[in-house]
């Protein structure tokens, strides 16, 4: 899993050579505004919010990686620590309910804990989250974004927007409604956030991914 979640899009583009032996050239005129080198965040915590509409109880599916790719292993909630936790982390939902989602992205190396999840929706317009990398069927190109979720067949509503000139859904708050009980089968629930600057279109395709976080999830 890739968590390391790139808020800016400045290339460095011009690079020091130092060589002891050599004289610098005169008359070269040195950068009055060097272009800083590209800022990145580090993504260690990754939360699946789902709230009960009818009971308004909320679970939480968790995904850490407390620093960053290598180093600790990567572990699923509830649990708080790698020997706490479990092997996958397995999304439980009722038949014929209506939930709403919420995704948070939290870097806790820093203190205090910085919630990428602002920075995602400060700069909605170039990201958007998907579902099994976008292999869903497409209920809603516009707004609201609608997909069902093939196999479990949910549909999964965008709720919230983006300021581009075209809005369309971010994916940090959604809306999702189960259909019948897929009994004890465990589908696929590969949630990837898209960095796409420039060409965000509502589809998967374009820009890079910041992260991926593979669930299972079962309708009951």
């Amino acid at each position: 899993m890739k968590t390391v979640f790139k808020l800016s899009t400045i290339i460095l583009t011009a690079m020091l050579f130092v060589c002891a032996s050599c004289k610098k050239k005169k008359n070269t005129p040195e950068p009055t505004n060097p272009i800083p080198p590209n800022e990145s965040e580090l993504i260690t915590t990754f939360k699946l919010l789902l709230t009960d509409s009818a009971t308004n109880a909320t679970t939480t599916y968790m995904f850490k990686d407390p620093d960053g790719d290598g180093g600790v292993t990567p572990y699923y909630g509830p649990g708080t620590t790698t020997t706490s936790s479990q092997t996958d982390s397995v999304v439980n939902l009722l038949a014929n309910k209506t939930y709403y989602g919420q995704i948070i992205l939290l870097d806790e190396t820093k203190s205090p804990v910085d919630s990428i999840s602002n920075a995602v929706n400060d700069e909605g317009k170039h990201h958007m989250f998907f579902y099994n990398n976008g292999m869903n069927t497409i209920l809603s190109s516009s707004n609201p974004y609608a997909v069902q979720l093939n196999g479990s067949n949910i549909k999964v509503t965008y709720t919230d927007l983006d300021a581009g000139s075209t809005q369309r859904g971010i994916g940090l708050l959604t809306k999702w409604r189960t259909n019948a009980s897929t009994g004890s089968v465990k589908n696929k629930l590969v949630i990837t956030l898209r960095h796409q600057p420039d060409s965000k279109d509502g589809t998967f395709t374009p820009g890079e991914t910041d992260i991926e976080v593979s669930f299972k999830i079962v309708v009951n």
